[in-house]
């Protein structure tokens, strides 16, 4: 029972998704997508901000505190956190762009489709460069 409306409920995602799509131009597809995947990196930038803030914060104040230790420790976590929260992003990038592409392709709007893969391709690097700046404002915390 628990199978059937699973997939009872994947057909009518499915069925409104094709719904909301065929009465849509590949434009305003494309625009779509490129609205959601910046406003992805937009939030996923504004997270890792914050989070930088408060963790170059704590080790800080754990240096001062004289427990080096505990400031590596909270280093690593803030490191470990920042790099899932980058692959959970760029995982959410990576769906909504296949779905787009392919819905594009589909349609025959192939110069569309290879816009929004650079659009996509872009985001990704946007996404890595922030983490990397992350890490490095992360080790900066400890004088270095």
């Amino acid at each position: 029972m628990k199978y059937f409306l699973a997939s009872c409920a994947a057909l009518g995602l499915m069925l409104m998704t094709t719904t909301v799509f065929a009465h849509t131009s590949p434009e305003d597809i494309a625009a779509r997508c490129v609205g959601n995947v910046n406003g992805i990196v937009d939030r996923c930038q504004n997270a890792a901000a914050d989070e930088t803030a408060e963790c170059v914060q704590l080790i800080q104040r754990l240096l001062a505190d004289g427990q080096e230790r505990a400031a590596r420790d909270a280093a690593r976590k803030c490191i470990r956190s920042a790099t899932t929260r980058t692959e959970n992003c760029a995982n959410r990038v990576n769906r909504i762009c296949n779905a787009c592409i392919e819905k594009l392709v589909s349609m025959g709007a192939t110069q569309l489709a290879r816009r929004v893969n650079n659009v996509c391709e872009d985001a990704i690097s946007d996404l890595r460069s922030t983490l990397q700046r992350e890490k490095n404002a992360i080790r900066n915390a400890f004088g270095g």
